[in-house]
């Protein structure tokens, strides 16, 4: 159970008997097939006058970690709660951790001491940062942002992987991302929403002041993490090893998917990052090696696609006159214009009856099992909210208050227009 650092003895022992007593009550009323066919991280909910709380289980429910939210605080910064937001939120912060540290259970075994100092370390401080979307639908989806390209520039993107790992077989994995958006990965689908949001939440903005400093030095590409100096063959220890993550890796004999321990070698270049895993030994010798392999390969497939990107359409990038929502779950591809960095202008943000409205729609009309579904909604504040799915494909459309939309078949209408315009090569492809 995760609880806060300031919390005495006594306060954990309430706050922890509270949720040990929340899950096995509510167990009672689970049904036999519902025991046995549990979700990866099963979850309860439990509402009181002054807040809201959510737990999830974890690790085969061996471990419970729990969030309360104040409903006054909620209130006063206008956020529009969504518990089952907040339960994929609790999911991606324990999968944070098991990226660096592996599970809970193997970690206690090897030092509990250690193991709790971490937890208060990492939680302490990971959950405080933690910053939530207004529009709560981005956390509930939780995918990660792709870089749609034209053929050319995919297949290059995709030549560039298959080509690295032929000329350096101890390279398993890899993600490439050019920005802050992915273009192409091997990982596990499970690990890339962490690790996307590692690598541009953290270790991308960490770094960004050295890469200004170097590039004005040099067009050439460099390893993010590591040795500073790769000319030298002395041994990866100390201050020059590698980090290491912990992601998941497909065993034939078992047909499962295991946690394993990888090294990852991290190399930039023109906004190009190439993320590459492995279970072997990493030398400097090596690192040269794909220096001198990617330090030109790389930076000819980035400057193609910088020049695709700064070639597109700026009318597509960016939708001035509504919000959108765009997530594939085959990909975990996830757009939006509330994350859209650009600088062009955009509708006005929608108010949280109109956020609130778009959760409870999606999850009242339209199943996750459902492959196709439509539904529209409006609310008091004339918004007018569009879902719709193909191919399993979710697009939710919030168009503002208009005089030209006021009846359904005038939406209906306004929403194939949209469709048509700027989401057509990827929503009905």
């Amino acid at each position: 159970m995760l609880l806060r650092l300031k919390c005495g003895f006594a306060c954990r022992t309430e706050i922890t008997g509270f949720a040990e007593a929340v899950v096995n009550f509510t167990d009672n009323f689970v049904s036999a097939r519902e025991q046995t066919e549990k979700p990866e991280f099963p979850f309860r909910t439990v509402s009181t006058q002054k807040s809201d709380h959510v737990y999830i289980q974890v690790e085969g429910c061996e471990f419970l970690i729990g969030l309360a939210l104040s409903k006054i605080q909620n209130a006063a910064a206008e956020y529009s709660l969504f518990l089952p937001a907040i339960q994929n939120v609790l999911a991606g912060s324990y999968k944070m951790f098991r990226l660096f540290f592996g599970e809970f259970s193997s970690f206690r075994k090897r030092n509990q001491q250690k193991f709790k100092e971490r937890l208060e370390y990492f939680f302490g401080r990971y959950l405080p940062l933690l910053k939530l979307h207004r529009m709560p639908l981005l956390d509930y989806l939780n995918g990660a942002a792709f870089l749609p390209l034209n053929g050319p520039e995919y297949l290059n993107v995709v030549s560039l992987s298959s080509e690295l790992e032929e000329e350096f077989p101890i390279i398993e994995k890899v993600l490439i991302l050019y920005q802050d958006k992915v273009l192409y990965y091997s990982i596990s689908r499970r690990d890339l929403p962490s690790l996307f949001r590692y690598i541009t939440q953290s270790l991308l903005p960490m770094t960004i002041g050295d890469e200004l400093d170097y590039q004005s030095r040099s067009t050439h590409g460099r390893f993010l993490r590591g040795p500073s100096d790769i000319t030298v063959d002395a041994p990866l220890v100390g201050d020059d090893a590698l980090p290491t993550v912990h992601i998941y890796n497909y065993s034939e004999a078992e047909d499962i998917e295991e946690l394993v321990r990888y090294q990852m070698m991290v190399y930039r270049s023109l906004n190009a990052t190439v993320c590459m895993f492995t279970t072997h030994e990493v030398t400097r010798r090596l690192m040269r090696n794909i220096d001198g392999y990617l330090g030109s390969e790389l930076s000819k497939v980035a400057s193609q696609i910088g020049e695709c990107v700064g070639s597109q359409n700026a009318d597509i990038l960016s939708t001035p006159d509504f919000h959108y929502i765009y997530y594939n779950p085959a990909s975990l591809s996830l757009t939006s214009s509330f994350t859209d960095s650009t600088d062009a202008p955009k509708a006005p943000l929608p108010p949280p009856e109109v956020n609130k409205l778009v959760c409870s729609s999606l999850t009242g009309f339209l199943s996750e099992a459902d492959e196709f579904g439509e539904c529209f909604a409006k609310s008091e504040s004339e918004w007018w909210i569009v879902l719709k799915k193909v191919n399993s494909r979710l697009l939710c459309l919030l168009l503002p208050p208009s005089s030209n939309q006021q009846s359904l078949a005038d939406i209906q209408t306004r929403t194939l227009g949209i469709i048509k315009t700027h989401f057509e090569a990827i929503f009905f492809n």
